[in-house]
């Protein structure tokens, strides 16, 4: 996979990682009541950093040529930020639930592009 590429999927990891990290609905912030608000939203924000690292190291190691390793850790990445979507998403009222959606799916989505592209250079490499 040529430079550019990598350069061009590193940089939209980190945009929507900044995006997530940043932009986080407000219920999470106050989620818990008075004495443990704000515990939803560093337990969300510290399983996207581990989400994004797992994810930039499996762009690392697409640009050194190993797609079965990079595979891997994107997939964990994947299994990791669905469980926290689906973890936040169940049981709440439908205004929630879309705001939830909103807010945890462009890094799914990410997540699964990596993934794709992983996927097309293994089959190109093979």
């Amino acid at each position: 996979m040529n430079k550019q590429k990598i350069y061009l999927l590193s940089i939209l990891l980190m945009g929507v990682t900044f995006y997530t990290y940043t932009f986080m609905p407000r219920k999470f912030e106050i989620e818990g009541g008075s004495c443990y608000q704000g515990i939803t939203a560093t337990i969300i924000r510290f399983f996207l950093e581990i989400s994004a690292i797992l994810n930039l190291i499996a762009i690392i190691f697409l640009y050194r040529l190993k797609p079965n390793s990079a595979k891997t850790l994107s997939i964990i990445a994947v299994i990791v930020w669905f469980i926290i979507t689906l973890f936040n998403t169940i049981n709440k009222e439908s205004v929630d639930f879309i705001n939830s959606i909103i807010y945890f799916t462009p890094f799914l989505a990410v997540n699964l592009f990596i993934i794709i592209v992983i996927n097309r250079i293994k089959k190109l490499n093979l």
